[in-house]
């Protein structure tokens, strides 16, 4: 399989044309007189028909359009600037931040989410616009309006989620902060809920495998979140958030320009919850208590001639508890005492980023950066403790720069990766320690109006796996302004953290039995998409159909159905892929109405122990999505309505267990709404929703409750909401900077 597809890429470098070019840099300019290179802005043709997007460091290159049209440059936040005179050598383009008169701030009625017309990857953008639809009190609940991404809880006690991406995993998706891995190891347990979602500018998801330059890991695709910049115009910013369940969450940010180089923002997050909540009448917490505090500080530098520097630190500490409830009336105490957990996380993060434009060589750069973190985990459920502490460093150069014309560029550079992880499960201890180099090259072809074809290759070498070679392809054709194809094809892999990614298994009464040593995870991931826009009623409607398979030719396999006693770890022997087909259509009914719709479809199958085929547990066989957004005018009042259509999962076979403790075959049909209700002024907002309006929950969602140390206890097997209907409300305050 890998050779005629390198062949095919080798082949692909090989075609070359002409045309002329124009290049620049693109910047915002911020209060005080600063500007800032602005990543990934669109540049393109006036007649839509063809474009490109900056790098990370403000810099592109595009064909020069044809007689008559003109090159649009835009960016969220900013006002649109028009280049008309091609004739300069190198362009630099500031973009002013975007503002009515001098009272009020600019507002836009359209979505909040669309996808990216000009980037070859199917890559959906998620805006301040969309994040504000629901509560979103952390990452893992910015996905409530995506038909894309799924979060579940992974268990009814410890309160962790994860996402679901092509209908596998999250850890087969590469999730990112800044373009940074930041759920590896023993992050992946909890890490969605320790972004919270104040902090949070946009949110990019891209399905099918990502560019070679960010790594191997990624199988299913790539989510990067991009926290709000030092140098926005966001001067201040607070939040309060209060729920029915008890939480409270207080969110501060504050920025400031120092001069006219260097801007600095210091981001702040404290939660806690005090109340013990049993809905069900299993004598368990419904919702976990405890508190959570986290805070960043980023700082930004524009040096001279080109060079710009990010830099910053995140702490964190966290402690949950849940399990009995001391004087329920629901169980009689058990002789070992009551069922408890605690979860203890603390992480400490660093980063430091470089980027340079060569200002007479146009189109070309580099970008550095440096991550290092550390984490200590530690959790104890019933009889049973689990610890771990996990060192990384993270570092990736890029080198971006055109071959003959701007039709032909390429990115080339190094990663360099280090985890060593100490994990105790009882009495067993042990330590992995991963040391990954590699070197990667991406070529992007461009023909203007047509195609673009991006195609890369890297290698890289693990300590304990050996050479890993990844090729991956994507491709870009339009038929026409209205109707685009996009295919992707890709080899990806990881290495698997077993109990962090899997923290559900200690929440039964069965023990983990290792068949085999964990092994390193490889997948091929295709697949491809069709995206049309329709002039409805003189409203553009999207409409996108897209397929996606993914088939593992090594996986780590968690078998609960095998044994009543014991939950089996072990390779895969025989045959585990997910097909994933989605349906889905965008479009603004109305001026201040606009209406999404989708429908996906999962066939998510494996090979356990016995050879037989079956359907993986706990993935539901489609998901239907309907929300609706009003916003009135100014968006002083805004009105959002989300109705989730969750199909069957087939549940985990429990029928060698006693009558009591048996299962369904597969788990019901049910619907999901949410309602929110916003009030906007000037400098502040209230607002005010449910979450889960029907009220429809899990029954009996943890197995054996009233006898947690009986051996059919199971908080794992979760397919449904834990928590019925809940109220919130909230208040947020916010003044911008000055201009100068």
């Amino acid at each position: 399989m890998k050779k005629p597809f390198l062949i095919f890429m080798v082949m692909s470098m090989m075609y070359a044309a002409g045309y002329s070019q124009i290049s620049g840099i693109v910047y915002g300019a911020g209060a005080g007189g600063g500007k800032t290179v602005l990543p990934a802005a669109n540049v393109y043709w006036s007649d839509r028909t063809f474009g490109v997007t900056t790098d990370m460091n403000g810099n592109f290159s595009i064909a020069e359009p044809p007689p008559g049209e003109k090159v649009v440059v835009s960016y969220v936040g900013y006002e649109n600037d028009t280049i008309t005179d091609f004739s300069a050598g190198s362009i630099e383009v500031i973009l002013k931040e975007s503002n009515i008169l001098s009272q009020v701030d600019i507002v836009d009625n359209g979505t909040g989410s669309h996808l990216d017309r000009l980037n070859p990857l199917w890559t959906q953008e998620i805006g301040s616009g969309e994040l504000q639809r629901a509560a979103c009190c952390n990452l893992s609940e910015s996905f409530e309006t995506n038909a894309s991404v799924d979060v579940n809880y992974t268990d009814a006690v410890s309160g962790a989620k994860q996402i679901q991406l092509l209908g596998l995993a999250g850890v087969y998706s590469q999730l990112m902060i800044e373009n940074i891995p930041f759920m590896r190891g023993l992050g992946s347990a909890f890490g969605l809920e320790y972004i919270p979602g104040t902090w949070m500018q946009s949110i990019s998801v891209s399905k099918g495998t990502s560019a070679v330059i960010n790594g191997y890991e990624s199988i299913t695709g790539q989510i990067n979140a991009e926290f709000k910049k030092p140098e926005s115009k966001e001067k201040f910013f607070f939040n309060y958030y209060l729920n029915d369940a008890g939480r409270q969450e207080f969110n501060i940010n504050a920025s400031a320009n120092l001069n006219k180089k260097v801007s600095t923002i210091v981001l702040g997050h404290y939660s806690f919850s005090n109340t013990e909540i049993d809905h069900n009448n299993d004598g368990f917490m419904d919702l976990n208590t405890g508190h959570q505090f986290n805070v960043a500080n980023f700082w930004q530098s524009i040096g001279p001639k080109g060079l710009e520097m990010r830099w910053g630190v995140r702490v964190l500490d966290e402690t949950r508890f849940g399990g009995q409830i001391s004087g329920s009336p629901y169980f009689t105490v058990s002789p070992e005492g009551l069922w408890k957990s605690e979860i203890t996380n603390r992480r400490a993060e660093a980063f430091i980023k470089t980027g340079y434009i060569f200002k007479n060589k146009p189109g070309t750069s580099f970008g550095f950066i440096n991550s290092f973190s550390a984490h200590d985990l530690g959790m104890t459920f019933g009889n049973k403790t689990y610890s771990g502490f996990q060192k990384s460093y993270y570092s990736n150069f890029i080198y971006h720069s055109d071959f003959k014309d701007v039709k032909h560029s390429y990115d080339a550079g190094f990663n360099f990766i280090y985890d060593n992880v100490a994990e105790k499960l009882m009495d067993s201890s042990w330590t992995t320690e991963e040391i990954v180099p590699g070197v990667f090259f991406q070529y992007t072809y461009t023909f203007p109006q047509k195609i673009t074809l991006m195609a890369g290759l890297r290698e890289d070498y693990n300590n304990r796996f050996g050479f890993l070679t990844t090729p991956r392809l994507h491709v870009k054709y339009h038929f026409n302004e209205h109707t685009t194809l996009r295919t992707s094809v890709g080899l990806g892999y990881r290495s698997p953290y077993v109990i962090p990614e899997n923290i559900s298994l200690l929440t039964s009464s069965r023990g983990l039995v290792f068949l085999n040593k964990p092994e390193l995870e490889e997948a091929l991931n295709y697949g491809a998409t069709l995206v049309r826009y329709f002039d409805v009623l003189g409203k553009e409607m999207m409409v996108s159909l897209e397929y996606f398979k993914t088939d593992f030719s090594h996986q780590m396999l968690v078998d609960m159905e095998s044994d009543t006693s014991s939950i089996y770890v072990y390779s895969l022997n025989g045959k585990s892929y997910s097909h994933n087909a989605q349906l889905e259509v965008s479009w603004p009914v109305l001026r201040h109405l606009e209406v999404r719709a989708a429908i996906r479809y999962n066939d998510v199958r494996q090979s356990l122990r016995d050879g037989e085929l079956e359907l993986k547990p706990l993935v539901s066989n489609y998901k239907g999505l309907l929300t609706l957004a009003f916003a009135s005018n100014m968006k002083r009042w805004q009105v959002d309505a989300t109705a989730q259509f969750i199909g069957k999962s087939r549940l985990p076979d429990r029928s060698q267990f006693p009558l009591p403790y048996q299962l369904d075959e597969y788990s019901p049909e049910h619907t999901v709404i949410h309602l929110q209700l916003s009030r906007n002024f000037k400098n502040w907002s209230v607002y005010t929703g449910v979450e889960n309006l029907t009220g429809f929950t899990q029954s009996h969602p943890i197995i054996s409750a009233d006898k947690p140390y009986s051996p059919y206890f199971d908080s794992g097997v979760i397919w449904g909401p834990v928590m019925g209907r809940k109220f919130y409300a909230g208040v947020k305050i916010k003044f911008n900077k000055k201009e100068d």
